[in-house]
């Protein structure tokens, strides 16, 4: 069954990573610490990395 749609708007973005850093992706699915797949992990990294920048005044808005 699909996903209902997110609560805030979404949009697509593709990222190229170095072989080591998707094998670490792939690590970090195993570990479920941050998520079930690659894409998942990566979106919840950029997210809390976003996040610390904001908080910490290095990111406006």
């Amino acid at each position: 069954m699909a996903k209902p749609p997110a609560s805030s708007e979404t949009k697509p973005f593709t990222v190229v990573l170095p072989a080591k850093a998707a094998e670490r992706l792939e690590v970090l699915v195993d570990t479920g610490l941050y998520g079930a797949s690659r894409a998942e992990v990566a979106k919840n990294i950029i997210l809390q990395h976003l996040q610390e920048l904001w908080k910490s005044g290095k990111l406006p808005g």
